[in-house]
């Protein structure tokens, strides 16, 4: 005897009304939390991404709304740790100031919701969803600061190296270039900071919508970090030279412009690694007849 799913009509009306008031209930238990995380994703351009993070979560649930077939109506007591760790990591948080934990604390009480109605099941079938939620985590500016610095010397020598490579002449002082008697500041302009964390959120958004094998998954979230830095390798040059050729306000339009289409070029980028792997014949796709 085969076994059947438990069908989506074995969910009422009701539930989701339910799930709808537990959600309304922690994130008001936990409001100066998520107003901390709005302010943040609203203040801070670099932090922007964070208002897509709600639009993907959807978007992953909706590519997997067959799975809730596989989901049973469940109440799970499992929900109540969930809440007790969400309590506790915010208290911690609060009084040594961590917001990271904070953050995450209301994060776990967020998913506490579904796993109070489903159980740990919900988890494993939609696993993907509650690991974009954490994309909602501001980064800690020390964090930030750890990676700007790399970054920075890399968009300054990477840029110089162009530059002379196509027989412009620049000269180099710190995170400056000089070009055309103007010193632009490569290190702080194109560091690739503002754009790096809406990177990583376009990668996984990605990697996760797509029926890959668990293999291909890995090797192109192990790219992740190159496509990156090649991204940001291609939009250095035209910004530089903006920044030296045109007036300030341009030179700012075009690094907002070229910022934003570092994010195509990556879904770009990413394509074109799918189809050299296929064209290595190797296993890519869940479904097989998608490599048809």
């Amino acid at each position: 005897m085969t076994r059947t799913p438990i069908h989506a009509k074995s969910w009422r009306l009701h539930d989701l009304w339910v799930l709808g008031g537990l959600v309304a209930a922690a994130v008001v238990a936990f409001s100066s939390v998520w107003s901390d995380i709005l302010v943040q994703a609203i203040r801070r351009t670099d932090n922007g991404y964070i208002l897509l993070v709600p639009v993907v979560a959807a978007y992953l649930a909706w590519l997997r709304r067959s799975r809730v077939r596989f989901v049973p109506r469940r109440p799970s007591l499992t929900a109540v740790p969930m809440v007790a760790v969400a309590t506790i990591l915010c208290l911690w948080g609060e009084s040594t100031d961590t917001r990271v934990a904070m953050h995450l604390g209301a994060i776990v009480a967020l998913a506490s919701c579904a796993v109070a109605l489903a159980g740990v099941e919900v988890i494993r079938q939609f696993f993907p969803v509650f690991l974009a939620l954490l994309f909602l985590i501001p980064v800690p500016g020390e964090v930030r600061k750890w990676l700007a610095a790399p970054l920075q010397a890399l968009a300054v020598t990477v840029t110089q190296e162009i530059l002379d490579l196509i027989g412009i002449a620049t000269e180099r002082a710190g995170n400056s270039i000089q070009i055309a008697g103007r010193s632009i500041f490569v290190g702080e302009a194109c560091d690739g900071m503002r754009m790096v964390f809406a990177l990583a959120l376009t990668f996984f958004a990605f990697v996760f919508s797509v029926p890959l094998r668990t293999g291909a998954r890995i090797a192109l979230l192990a790219a992740s970090p190159a496509i990156a830095i090649l991204c940001n390798v291609v939009r250095l040059v035209p910004t530089a030279l903006g920044y030296a050729y045109v007036s300030g306000s341009e030179a700012e339009q075009l690094h907002d412009i070229a910022g934003w289409l570092m994010l195509p070029l990556a879904i770009v980028i990413l394509l074109g690694l799918i189809r050299f792997m296929r064209w290595l014949d190797l296993p890519v796709f869940t479904w097989r007849f998608l490599q048809a």
